[in-house]
């Protein structure tokens, strides 16, 4: 059976009409066996663009590590180990997958009698044991090493660890590195160990999918927790995410909504055995609503998940994207609701700046309706952020630079913002007056 007979084997599998974008466009470039960076958004394919060609062009013959493919956490490693397995299957090939969490002393055990496997999946702490620590994982074998959600890798500060392994790697080997975003703060790793790598990007100028409604709830002054009870009696999710920036805020949050039994929560510290049972419940459908941290966010298939709640805005609009893909994958469509408040409307410029089209609603009577000001952000708040800024702005240009910080600088300076406010207000009103 040629190449082209067993990758549409490959689709059939999966049920697959066809190769996505992604797919298609790393295909041919990773079995002529480039160094590849691909940027592709969530939802598009990514872990099969890699996983095809590497069992494509595995050498069934040959009883060693050849692949090695790293993943910044366990859940993402265990997904990957998943969705390899009736390729696995199909093709007869040796295939373990190697977390922090799992028992290390059998996974010794197992490489010391059965030799190595033919595919390594692993987080890079637990592939850095055995392969460096231990000298059991033959990584300076491998002839293709991928790195999955690489900007992850390098904010979790595992860069180290894979560079560790990939000092090992003989010349010639591949490699391979996906990622959502690819941060500069990644360029100098990327030129150390690829060299003239071929460059693919995947709606790049795409904020989002398509197909995922962005709408947005001003808290104003209300309890914030009463607004999710709101939205959650206004929708009927297949499965939803309400996303927090910390660990502390999902506690708190679970805590006042777990006489719900409909909702569980993730984070990235949580107990390995606690976790895995959190993992499986979900994915069993026990639950309809997870509180989480952006454990969730990046490159984590959750089948299912229709509705995004975001309790609190990402810090940055990139994570935005990262969250809200966590629906509409594949071209299903998606919803993502975000609460936000005047602190915001710099925020919510970008995003719009960028082309995500926001809708302005608000929960009446257990329904979803438009804001009552209008399908768009109040034009009071948004004249209340400009002057702001305009005021903040004149002031800064008028201050001296001054290298001692003068007691109350902070409480003076508000006050002073408040009254040049007012001068620009006054000062935009006569202009009117003018010129009518």
């Amino acid at each position: 059976m040629d190449r082209n007979e067993r990758l549409m084997e490959y689709l059939k599998l999966y049920g697959f009409e066809k190769l996505t974008e992604v797919q298609e466009k790393v295909l041919d470039e990773a079995l002529s066996r480039k160094n590849l960076v691909v940027q592709s958004v969530t939802g598009t394919g990514k872990t099969h663009s890699f996983l095809f060609p590497v069992f494509l062009s595995l050498d069934k013959d040959y009883h060693d590590l050849q692949v090695v493919i790293s993943s910044p956490t366990r859940e993402l490693a265990r997904q990957i180990f998943g969705m390899a397995k009736p390729l696995q299957e199909l093709e007869g090939v040796d295939v373990r997958l190697y977390v922090g969490g799992d028992d290390i002393e059998k996974a010794k055990a197992k490489l010391e009698k059965n030799g190595n496997p033919q595919i390594a999946i692993g987080t890079p702490g637990r592939l850095k044991q055995l392969s460096i620590d231990y000298s059991l994982l033959n990584i300076y074998k491998v002839k293709t090493f991928i790195i999955d959600e690489a900007d992850m890798t390098m904010d979790q500060g595992f860069i180290p660890l894979i560079d560790n392994m990939l000092s090992t790697v003989k010349d010639g080997a591949n490699i391979e590195v996906f990622s959502a975003t690819i941060p500069e703060s990644i360029t100098p790793f990327l030129k150390k160990y690829l060299s003239n790598p071929t460059f693919i990007e995947i709606n790049k100028k795409d904020l989002t999918p398509l197909n995922i409604t962005h709408l947005f709830i001003k808290t104003k002054f209300r309890d914030k927790v009463s607004i999710i009870k709101d939205i959650m009696s206004a929708i009927n999710p297949y499965l939803s995410i309400i996303y927090c920036n910390t660990k502390d805020t999902v506690i708190e949050l679970y805590n006042a909504l777990k006489s719900d039994k409909r909702v569980t929560y993730l984070y990235g510290d949580m107990e390995p055995t606690k976790r895995r049972k959190n993992m499986k419940d979900i994915r069993d459908l026990k639950y309809t609503y997870i509180i989480s941290t952006d454990l969730t966010s990046r490159g984590l298939d959750i089948p299912g998940i229709s509705h995004i709640i975001n309790y609190e805005l990402p810090k940055d609009a990139e994570f935005y994207v990262h969250r809200t893909g966590r629906t509409g994958r594949m071209f299903s469509d998606g919803m993502s609701i975000s609460l936000y408040d005047l602190d915001d409307d710099s925020y919510l410029d970008k995003l719009e700046e960028k082309g995500l089209k926001t809708e302005y609603v608000e929960i009446k009577d257990n329904e979803i309706v438009e804001s009552k000001v209008r399908n768009a952000r109040s034009r009071m708040d948004f004249y209340k952020s400009k002057i702001n800024q305009e005021a903040e702005k004149s002031l800064r240009h008028k201050r001296t630079i001054s290298k001692k910080v003068k007691p109350n600088y902070k409480k003076n300076f508000n006050k002073k913002v408040q009254e040049e406010k007012k001068k620009i207000i006054l000062q935009k009103l006569k202009n009117q007056k003018k010129s009518k």
